[in-house]
C-alpha cells in the first residue's frame, strides 16, 4: 500500500512518458523519484541539493580574473540554458581558456556556438544522440534515459550550422553509454548536460574524468531537486574528497580538480 501511495503522489509528466512507452521499471523509478524530491523538500524547509552541495558565487569562482564573455541574449525555448546560467558557464569558460572542450547534449546548439565565439583559438566538440533516434524502434538500453520530450523535438546543432564558428566544432552523433570518449581527447573542460538519470550522468562524468586524467573543470547542468539523478551522482563524488559545489543562483555545479 506504501510503494502505491508514493507512486500515485510521484505521478507527474516525467513518469507519464515512462508509462506510454510501456516501461513499467522506468514508470515506478520516476513516480518514486519525484515523491522523495517533494516530500524532502517539504519537510525540511530547504532543497535536498542545498542540504548536500554548498553552494559558490561566481565571483568566487572567478577571483581577481575578469572574464570578457560575447553574450547573445536570446529567447530559450524548453531545454535551452537559459541566459543568466549561460553568463555564469561563459565567464568560467573564458578565464579557464581552454583548448579543448567537450559537451554532452548539444540539442540546438546555442550554447555550443557561444562557447566557440567565446574561445576563438578552441576546438568545441558536443555529443549528442544520432539525429534519427527513436525511442519507438531503439532497444530498451541497460542506462535509463530522460527527457524524452526534448529528444523528440531536436534540431540538433541548429544555431551553429553554417556559422563561421562551425569551422571549431566537433559534432558527434553517438549515445554517450557506447560512444569512445577518446574522439574528444586532450578535452579538459566539460560541460555535462545530457540524459539525467543517475546511470547516465555517472557514466558520463566520469569518463569526462578519465579522459583528462583527473585534471580539469567540469559543469553540471540540472543539479537541483527536479533531477535527482544528477544530484545523488554529485553527493557521491563530493564523498571522494572532490570539492563540487552548486553555483549560486543556479542549477549548475562547478568542479576544478587542480
Amino acid at each position: 500500500m506504501k510503494k502505491l501511495l508514493k507512486i500515485i503522489i510521484g505521478f507527474n509528466a516525467v513518469s507519464l512518458i515512462h508509462l506510454f512507452r510501456c516501461n513499467w521499471s522506468g514508470f515506478v523509478r520516476a513516480c518514486n523519484n519525484a515523491f522523495a524530491a517533494a516530500f524532502h523538500a517539504l519537510h525540511s524547509g530547504f532543497s535536498m541539493t542545498d542540504q548536500y552541495l554548498p553552494q559558490i558565487s561566481l565571483d568566487v569562482i572567478l577571483g581577481d580574473r575578469v572574464a570578457d564573455i560575447v553574450l547573445h541574449v536570446t529567447r530559450c525555448d524548453d531545454g535551452m540554458l537559459p541566459n543568466e546560467q549561460r553568463m555564469a558557464l561563459l565567464s568560467i569558460l573564458v578565464v579557464e581558456a581552454p583548448s579543448r572542450v567537450l559537451e554532452i547534449g548539444t540539442f540546438m546548439g546555442n550554447t555550443t556556438r557561444q562557447m566557440a565565439e567565446n574561445l576563438p583559438g578552441a576546438i568545441i566538440h558536443t555529443v549528442d544522440l544520432p539525429e534519427d533516434f527513436s525511442f519507438k524502434s531503439e532497444p530498451i538500453a541497460d542506462k535509463p534515459k530522460d527527457d524524452f520530450h526534448l529528444i523528440d523535438g531536436r534540431c540538433v546543432g541548429r544555431d551553429f550550422k553554417g556559422h563561421p564558428c562551425e569551422v571549431r566544432i566537433r559534432q558527434h552523433f553517438a549515445d554517450t553509454a557506447t560512444w569512445s570518449f577518446e574522439e574528444a581527447e586532450n578535452s579538459n573542460f566539460f560541460f555535462i548536460d545530457g540524459s539525467h538519470t543517475y546511470e547516465y550522468c555517472k557514466s558520463d562524468s566520469e569518463k569526462c574524468y578519465e579522459l583528462c586524467a583527473g585534471n580539469g573543470v567540469f559543469l553540471w547542468h540540472d543539479c537541483d531537486d527536479g533531477h535527482p539523478g544528477v544530484v545523488k551522482l554529485l553527493v557521491g563524488w563530493r564523498k571522494l574528497g572532490r570539492d563540487i559545489r552548486r553555483i549560486s543562483g543556479t542549477p549548475m555545479a562547478y568542479w576544478k580538480s587542480s
